[in-house]
Formats: structure tokens, C-alpha cells, sequence
């Protein structure tokens, strides 16, 4: 007893500690900050920098593999565990196996023949093996038997139905029944299917309620969690998600509720609906109690199976009043502790849990790679088995090229490689190292100076130390691109950290960005956080990205792709930048961000009928406009971007040249120019430096590229030549940089901080990602953090000076003319003049790849265009080819491939974005 009490005052006077030195000015005070100039990828103690403004120092012993694991199972056995990875295309192909008692991978890429993967489990005897997934639309369940050393071999697959609101059925999480049968969470069905092993027939599908992710057995009883939450009343605002509506926040758009659906397995028959926190998950049983992790609520659920009611809600707070963004996602129980995975702070939280009645104290925290999202228990070994969907980031192989002579390798954010965590169960000794570790890693030491209350008069600078004093910045401009790697651009800068081979898009398409990244800071080690579009605009615009969408883009958007918007169950409950400053009565208005579609009555006609309106608009040409402005409207389905959307202004299309978008903002500045009411914060959207490819009638990738790039530079001078320019800062940003690659990392992007009141003509090194954008721009306008992800970002401080410079900036005109459009004679110049050897072989390459672009261009243009509707591979090839020679192969590949090459790559099998048509 003495002893335990020994341990437990330990224990305490460690975490005491971390929560002292939360308070100490230590991190923040430093001139290099948390992270210095750390470039992402491994670091020289071994530790590893993430996109995310976060190190990963795992506990325990790590397996590193290809793709991003979703589900981990230990066999019954109790020799071997297994994981399944989300996607064939992100580094790995379905199943490793490992050997418990040595922490080595037995069998590696097990391929299941699917092209997307989640659930993953046993049969009681560890005999059998069963996972669900995808492939061509179709939900899967793959039946496998288990050999002697725990490696499986395929017995049969069986195809699901279409869900009944049509396309893919989208099983998740799946168990054993008590008769054998298997119990598959139908998630886009909204159902839980009753599978019989042997047959594959479908023998019931139970109505749940919203997106059922995931299923427990307890004896003749299951219990589902319904991540959608439950089915809409009278009078509760609603928006679509994958073809149900589900209930969301009047403000927000996110989802706000989450239910528990207990099945009586005899009957086949829901006898209780059990409300619980938002988007619940994973569960895990111990005796009586079945404990429910609620990601976007930031609780874990108890109930208690003798009742079915929710006898306690625990609060995961992993440091003294945290924001919200743990994201709690899977649990397990081992010696009255509860392991809590917490999948934005990559660490497990472990709790004393001693009954319902008695509030669980936090004893610590275990540091994981990045973002874990299943746990599994090795009783013979005392370990716990984590799996790290993120794992250690894009660090898979990179994709080498030789030119002129000179070997270059260059990284894709699609490299994933993903792991396990082997960790022991913890004693007080290693929870108190572990919490002061991942207090490190998120930098959360000297959180209370970073977040600390305004002081009173204070004189306006123009970054404040503490966000509620007052700046010489009044307004604020944030403006998103798509999807470029610093090299592919700025590459050829001549300064900074960056290397002419991979650069696709040099001064001759881009002289703005070059001009400006020469004028004002030029940022050679500035990140973008998510990978793609779905995940991109949530990091962008909310500063931290929910679980469900990392999941999403981790298993290729089988459910829904919000590029941007279009599923509110992406939506962090913290909200997005505007709901901020709506919260604290800061302005805004919004320019094409986060739109859904662009829709009117008359004819949307081609790229040149728009670019033809531009000309009108901007005096060069006579003649009426093909569509008078306010015909066309910008639709929506986050309630709260309603009242601040300026609606004449496209959203993502490529068919409308960027001209086009910044002369309707300049018609809109000027309005508020003329009555002296500028928002606070606008945010705006100008996304053609996505191309189109090769599409016949779309202008050439370069000539695409420079559209964006000369729209930003007229942006940036209409503002500097303004009253405005005197007091604003206009933040410049892409979404992700998946499109190209980086010698450094797939995430490094060409990003831009501009103002009178920045350094100008410096070279800035510091690590920083588009979480630090998002902070500065709060710290500018006094709004307070929305999540611990902001929260402990910090503000890019070191850009702004208190000594300004009013010179306005001069637009660099564009020198490749931006009608060249694809299929019209001459239109591969660009192209072909990089072509060493023009053939008549590289000529109908060229051909072919047109064609490809062509039977794929209503997805970059029309009613039907999206972010990353096309396979990024694809386009990225075509990009290439287009950009660099049709005699150049793609970097990592042996020769100059056609499109159909191409699409037996791996990299192109996955569905992009939403396998449900």
C-alpha cells in the first residue's frame, strides 16, 4: 500500500510539473520557437517533424510499412498481429503481419485485391481472418483462412449491394456475431449487415441510424456507433452527407450529434437508440460498462450494458483546460486503465477508471507516431498495439530523375508510410516521461504566455504579442491556391532551398510569384497540411482537420469528397475561420472558399466564352457579357457561409479563367472602396494553377498556370495601389501540393506573406505550415484560438515589422499568352520546345494524351468539376509531359508512358475521389 502510494505521489508531482511548465514562457519566449528551421521528415535525433506543427517521438518499438493502417487485430492465438491499410495506393496494398514476441514484420503488402480497405478481424478460434473494403464502386468482404505462423491466404471475396441511396455500400468496421456471422457496419447504407461467412449472402441488413462506423458484441447483443448521428426531427437544420441528411450546428455545418444502436441479435431487431457524444467511434467492454469514444466531442461515452444509459461522460482534456481536437478514436481497457487513442495529439491518454461513479483520473500520456487511430491488446507480451494511420509521414521511396546529367529525387505527399506502435504497459514512471514528451512534441509547453489575456495600453504593432491587442493590420486578405510544391515553382528562384529540376513552372509562366517571393519574404520551409483537396481546405480554413475526413483521405474518399466543402461531417466542431470572427464580431467576406457549385440560367458556354467576358469586364473588348453577372450564383452548405459569400464569384472551375474571377473581386474592393467598408477578413479561393491537362478547348497546363499567377499578381497590386494597402496583409496559400514533387517534402509549398508591414527581401527559413498562417491571422484580428491545433501554433512573428514600407507592387504582365488552348494548332509549343527529339512517337504520345484529357474533362470543368476528381497520378503525368517534353519520363519511372501505361500503375487504381456513383 505504501508503495502504491509512492508511485502515485510520483506520479503526480510529474504531472504537476507539465502543467508548471504549460505556464513557463520557455518554448514560445525562444527565437527558434518549437520547431526552429527543422525541415519535415527525420530529424538527426531521430525524431520526426510532421506538416502538422507537430515531432513524432514514438514510445515503445516502432514497424514501419507502405500506406496509412486503418484497423490492427491481434489473433486470438496471441502470436501475431495484423493490420490493414487504407488505400493500394499510398505506399501499401492491403495486410502486414507481425510477429508479437520479436516486433518483425512476418509477411508484408498482403494484397486483398481491393482498392480500398478498413475493417479487420478475427474469428474467435484465430483460424479465420475477415476484412472489408472496396473495389469498382462495390463494397467487399474477404473471408481468409490463418496458417499456423499467422500469415493468410484469401478464401473468397464477396461483393455487397448498392447501398439504397445508390453506389458503393462503404463497409467499415466489422465483428463476429455469436453464431459466426459477421456483423458489417453499412455505412452509406445506413444499416448493419448480417454476413454469412460461408455463402457471402447478405442474410439482413438492421436499420441504424446515421453512418455506422463501427460494431461491438456482447453476448446476443450489438452495439453500433452511428457517426452521422441520429435521423433528423422537424425543425433541425440539416445537410446532405453522401445521400443522407444528417443533423448539423444552424452555424457551423457540422454534424452535432452521435448515437449508439443496440441490437438484439436474436431478433435481428434495434430495441434502444443511446444518445452519446459527436461522431462516435470505437468502443471497447469491460465487464458491464462499454466505453465509446466521441471524436468530435471530445468525450469517451460509458454505458452500461445492464441499462443501456449513459452512466458517465469522461472529458479528455491532455493538459488543464484544453481546447477541443484530441479526436479520441479508440479505446481499450487493460488492469482497470483506460488506453485512449488520441488521433490529433498522436498520443495515448491512460485513465484510472474505478467505476461510473468516481470521475477517472488522467495518469498520462504515451507519445505514438503520427496520428493513431486503433488499438489492440497483447496480453502475452503486455503490449499495446497501435496503429498509426500517418505513421512517419511521406517519407516512402522517393521518385528519382536525371537531367542534363544531374540526379534528382523528388518526394509526392502520397509516399505514406505508415506503422505500429509497440508499446509496454506503462508505469507511473513512463506515463511521467511520456506526458512531458508529448507535451514537447505539440509543443504545449508555454501554452499559457502563448494564449495569455490581452494587456491594456498596449500601442498597435503590427503582430501583437497577445491575441486582443491592437495591430496597425486592420484588414486581412487569405487567399488559396491548388495543389503546387514549392519546386514546381520557385525551384528555379535562384535563392532559397530549392532545385531547378523538379521545377516545372519557372519565372518565363510564373513572374508574379517569382517577383513577389523576391520582394517580400520569400518562405522556402512552409508546409501545407493535408494531402489533398477534402483534407487540404480543412486544414486551411479551420486550422486542424476532424478524424473522419483523415480517415476519408486515408481509405481514397469512398464516402464522400469534400474538396473544400459538400460533407458536413468533415467540419470541425471548433468551426472555420469565419465562424471565429463571427463569434467575436470581426467581419468577413468570402470569395469562392468552401462554395459548393456555381449555378444560373443562361448557357455556362466554354473557357473562351468566360475569358471573353474578362476582356469586356477589363476594357480590352467590346460587346455583351455571355452571362450578365448575378445570373451566375455561388452555392453553399455550410449555413454560416450564406451571409458572407459574395455570390457573382466562381468557385472551382477550370473553364473559367482566373481573369474572369479577379475582375469580379476587383468590382467588389472597389464598392468598398468608394464606401470605406472593407471586411476584416477576406477569404478567397483562385484555383486555375490546377490545370486541366491536355482537355481539348482548356488552356495548356502552362498557360493555365499562368492565368493564376498573373490574377495574383493584378490582386496584389489593385490592394497595394488602394487606401487599404496602408493597413492590410494578404496571406497567400495553397490548399496541398499533390500535384508535383519536392526534393525536400511532398507537403513544402511556395506560400507568401505580403504587406508594408513585412521584412522585405529576406529569406525566411523557419519552419512553418498553414497552421501558423492561421494563427497569425487570428493574432492580427484578435481572435482567440478555435483548437488545440491553433492554439499552439505560433504566430509568424518574426515576417513583420513595425517600420513599413507603402511601396505598392507592380504587376508582372503574363509571357504566355493565356488563350493557348489545348488542341489547337501550336498549342504544344511549350511542350514540344522541351522535347529534345519531336518525332512523329512523341508527337502522338502527345495525342494520346490529349485524348486522355478529353474523356475526362467534365471533371475539371462544368457541374460535375471537382478539386481532384481525376486521379492525381494520371494528371500529374499529363502535367509533366505537357510541361517538361513528351522525351522526359516522370520522375521514378523508366520511360515516357501513354495513358493507358500509366493507369496500370498502382498509383492510378484508386477511386478519386468517391467511389459511390
Amino acid at each position: 500500500m505504501l508503495k502504491k502510494l509512492r508511485k502515485k505521489k510520483k506520479l503526480l508531482a510529474g504531472l504537476t510539473l507539465c502543467t508548471v511548465l504549460m505556464g513557463s514562457a520557455g518554448a514560445y519566449a525562444a527565437n527558434d520557437g518549437a520547431f526552429g528551421s527543422n525541415l519535415v521528415g527525420t530529424q538527426a535525433d531521430g525524431s520526426v517533424q510532421t506538416p502538422v506543427n507537430q515531432l513524432i517521438t514514438p514510445a515503445g518499438k516502432q514497424i514501419e510499412f507502405g500506406g496509412n493502417p486503418i484497423s490492427v487485430a491481434v489473433n486470438p492465438k496471441g502470436k501475431t498481429a495484423v493490420t490493414i491499410v487504407g488505400r493500394n495506393n499510398y505506399g501499401g496494398k492491403g495486410i502486414n503481419v507481425v510477429d508479437l514476441a520479436t516486433g518483425k514484420l512476418t509477411l508484408k503488402d498482403f494484397d486483398l485485391g481491393l482498392s480500398t480497405m478498413w475493417g479487420l478481424t478475427y474469428s474467435k478460434d484465430g483460424n479465420q481472418l475477415f476484412a472489408t473494403g472496396s473495389k469498382g464502386g462495390k463494397g467487399k468482404v474477404v473471408v481468409m483462412s490463418v496458417g499456423t505462423d499467422g500469415t493468410p491466404a484469401i478464401q473468397k471475396t464477396y461483393t455487397l449491394p448498392n447501398a439504397a441511396v445508390g453506389g458503393n455500400i462503404n463497409p467499415l468496421d466489422l465483428t463476429v456475431g455469436p453464431q459466426g456471422q459477421l456483423l458489417v457496419a453499412l455505412n452509406r447504407d445506413n444499416s448493419l449487415g448480417v454476413v454469412d461467412p460461408q455463402t457471402g449472402a447478405l442474410t439482413a441488413k438492421i436499420a441504424v441510424e446515421n453512418a455506422p462506423t463501427s460494431v461491438l458484441v456482447d453476448g446476443n447483443t450489438a452495439y453500433v456507433t452511428n457517426q452521422g448521428g441520429r435521423v433528423a426531427k422537424a425543425g433541425d437544420t440539416t445537410v446532405d452527407s453522401s445521400g443522407t441528411q444528417v443533423v448539423v450546428d444552424p452555424k457551423t455545418g457540422a454534424t452535432s450529434t452521435g448515437t449508439v444502436s443496440v441490437i438484439d441479435l436474436t431478433t435481428n431487431k434495434v430495441t434502444k437508440t443511446i444518445e452519446v457524444g459527436v461522431q462516435p467511434e470505437r468502443m471497447a467492454q469491460s465487464g458491464q460498462y462499454i466505453f465509446v469514444t466521441n471524436t468530435n466531442s471530445d468525450t469517451v461515452s460509458v454505458i452500461d450494458s445492464k441499462t443501456n444509459t449513459v452512466v458517465q461522460t469522461i472529458d479528455i482534456k491532455p493538459y488543464p483546460n484544453a481546447h477541443k481536437g484530441s479526436a479520441p478514436n479508440a479505446v481499450k481497457v487493460v488492469d482497470n486503465k483506460l488506453m485512449v487513442s488520441l488521433g490529433r495529439d498522436n498520443a495515448i491518454a491512460v485513465y484510472d477508471w474505478q467505476g461510473p461513479d468516481k470521475t477517472p483520473e488522467l495518469q498520462g500520456l504515451l507519445p505514438t507516431a503520427w496520428f493513431p487511430v486503433d488499438i489492440a491488446v497483447d496480453s502475452e507480451n503486455k503490449n499495446l498495439v497501435v496503429a498509426n494511420a500517418d505513421g512517419i509521414g511521406s517519407q516512402g521511396p522517393a521518385r528519382d530523375l536525371t537531367i542534363q546529367g544531374i540526379k534528382v529525387s523528388g518526394h509526392s505527399s502520397y509516399a505514406q508510410m505508415g506503422s505500429l506502435s509497440l508499446i509496454p504497459f506503462p508505469s507511473a514512471e513512463d506515463l511521467a516521461k511520456g506526458t512531458k514528451q508529448v507535451y514537447a512534441d505539440n509543443n504545449w509547453y508555454g501554452l499559457k504566455n502563448l494564449n495569455a489575456k490581452p494587456r491594456t495600453n498596449k500601442k498597435p504593432v503590427a503582430m501583437p504579442e497577445r491575441v486582443g491587442e491592437p495591430s496597425t493590420i486592420k484588414h486581412v486578405f487569405y487567399i488559396i491556391k491548388e495543389n503546387r510544391t514549392y519546386d514546381q515553382v520557385l525551384g528555379d528562384l535562384g535563392k532559397g532551398n530549392g532545385e531547378v529540376g523538379l521545377t516545372q513552372f519557372p519565372k518565363a509562366v510564373t513572374p508574379n510569384i517569382h517577383k513577389l517571393a523576391t520582394t517580400f519574404p520569400l518562405l522556402d520551409n512552409v508546409y501545407t497540411s493535408g494531402i489533398q483537396s477534402a483534407s487540404g481546405h480543412q486544414w486551411v480554413m479551420q486550422g486542424t482537420n476532424t478524424d473522419y475526413e483523415d480517415k476519408e483521405t486515408d481509405t481514397a474518399n469512398v464516402k464522400s469528397y469534400p474538396g473544400g466543402a459538400g460533407d458536413p461531417m468533415a467540419y470541425a466542431p471548433t468551426g472555420h475561420l469565419w465562424d471565429q470572427a463571427a463569434k467575436y464580431n470581426v467581419s468577413v467576406e468570402n470569395f469562392g472558399e468552401d462554395t459548393t457549385g456555381f449555378t444560373g440560367s443562361a448557357p455556362f458556354g466554354t473557357w473562351t466564352d468566360w475569358y471573353n467576358d474578362y476582356l469586356i469586364l477589363s476594357g480590352q473588348k467590346q460587346g455583351t457579357l455571355h452571362v450578365p453577372i448575378g445570373n451566375y450564383s455561388a452555392t453553399y452548405d455550410i449555413p454560416s457561409l450564406g451571409p458572407i459569400t459574395y455570390k457573382p464569384f466562381p468557385t472551382f472551375d477550370t473553364n473559367i479563367p482566373d481573369q474572369y474571377r479577379y475582375e469580379i473581386f476587383k468590382q467588389r474592393f472597389e464598392e468598398h472602396v468608394k464606401n470605406n467598408d472593407l471586411p476584416a477578413l477576406n477569404t478567397m479561393w483562385v484555383m486555375d494553377d490546377h490545370t486541366a491537362g491536355n482537355a481539348t478547348g482548356s488552356p495548356t497546363p502552362q498557360a493555365m498556370v499562368a492565368d493564376n499567377d498573373l490574377a495574383i499578381g493584378k490582386i496584389v497590386d489593385l490592394i497595394s495601389h488602394s487606401p487599404y494597402w496602408k493597413d492590410s496583409v494578404i496571406f497567400i496559400t495553397q490548399d496541398d501540393a499533390q500535384n508535383g514533387l519536392d526534393h525536400v517534402d511532398g507537403h513544402r509549398e511556395p506560400a507568401h506573406v505580403i504587406s508594408p508591414w513585412v521584412k522585405k527581401g529576406i529569406t525566411d527559413s523557419h519552419y512553418w505550415t498553414v497552421i501558423n498562417m492561421v494563427r497569425s491571422i487570428e493574432q492580427i484580428l484578435g481572435l482567440p484560438a478555435m483548437n488545440q491545433n491553433d492554439a499552439a501554433a505560433e504566430p509568424m512573428s518574426e515576417l513583420f515589422t513595425n517600420k513599413p514600407d507603402f511601396t505598392p507592387y507592380n504587376f508582372e504582365p503574363n509571357q504566355i499568352p493565356l488563350d493557348t488552348l489545348n488542341g489547337q494548332p501550336g498549342s504544344n509549343t511549350a511542350a514540344l520546345a522541351n522535347t529534345e527529339q519531336v518525332t512523329p512517337e512523341t508527337k502522338e504520345l502527345s495525342k494520346k494524351w490529349t485524348e486522355w484529357s478529353n474523356k475526362n474533362k467534365d471533371k475539371f470543368t462544368g457541374k460535375h468539376a471537382s478539386p481532384d476528381e481525376v486521379n492525381a497520378n494520371m494528371l500529374n503525368h499529363a502535367v509533366w509531359y505537357s510541361t517538361e517534353g513528351f522525351d522526359k519520363p516522370y520522375p521514378g519511372d523508366k520511360k515516357v508512358h501513354t495513358p493507358d501505361e500509366v493507369e496500370k500503375q498502382p498509383e492510378s487504381f484508386a477511386p478519386n475521389p468517391a467511389e459511390n456513383d
